[in-house]
């Protein structure tokens, strides 16, 4: 009997562990311009917000903990410092589409993710989640919208129906309490799903 479900249970463990969520957001920031913009314009605003958001926060802590500034290693902080880096760089880009009247679509998924971590952050005193619990469920809803809209017809539904399959299989193979998963799940729909699509509503 175990032998039966070890496969399914490794297949889900290779889905989380080959999407981090770091990896999962920059796809959903770098996916968004495309719905406001098109060609270099897009892809500047994409590959800017990756770099800014996902990229840059995990290069700094790698290399504040490579010279020995951060006492602890990352392993033993955790993703808090990440984290709080992206969220420092996410109001930067917040920001310039202010300024410059950027994609609207991406401030969307900039502020679904600020949403996401501000409610995790409260209902952690109760609760602790799992903040790439959180990113799953959000991206859930975040990315295969993104995708159906941006492709649109048979491919768009392929596509979108792909991305929520490998969202949901992320966050369960987590393998804590089903209660802690569906907490963290209902977080990431209702903060991060929820607020993206509000803002979303008034960008396209």
């Amino acid at each position: 009997m175990s032998n039966r479900s070890a496969g399914p249970v490794r297949n889900l463990a290779l889905v989380r562990r080959f999407s981090p969520p770091g990896a999962v957001w920059a796809a959903a920031l770098f996916t968004a311009p495309f719905l406001n913009d098109d060609g270099a314009t897009a892809l500047i605003w994409g590959i800017g917000a990756v770099v800014l958001i996902a990229l840059f926060p995990w290069v700094l802590v790698t290399v504040l903990d490579k010279r020995g500034d951060l006492r602890r290693g990352i392993n033993r902080l955790g993703a808090s410092p990440i984290i709080l880096g992206a969220f420092g760089a996410a109001f930067m880009v917040l920001r310039l589409i202010r300024w410059t009247g950027g994609p609207l679509a991406l401030a969307a998924v900039v502020f679904g993710m600020i949403a996401a971590y501000a409610l995790t952050i409260t209902v952690t005193k109760a609760a602790r989640l799992e903040w790439a619990d959180v990113t799953y469920a959000a991206s859930a809803v975040v990315l295969p919208v993104l995708l159906y809209l941006l492709f649109q017809g048979a491919v768009g539904v392929l596509l979108a129906a792909t991305a929520a399959i490998l969202c949901v299989s992320a966050l369960l193979s987590g393998g804590r309490a089903t209660g802690k998963t569906g907490a963290a799940g209902a977080v990431g729909v209702l903060a991060g799903g929820g607020v993206f699509l509000w803002l979303l509503a008034y960008s396209l």
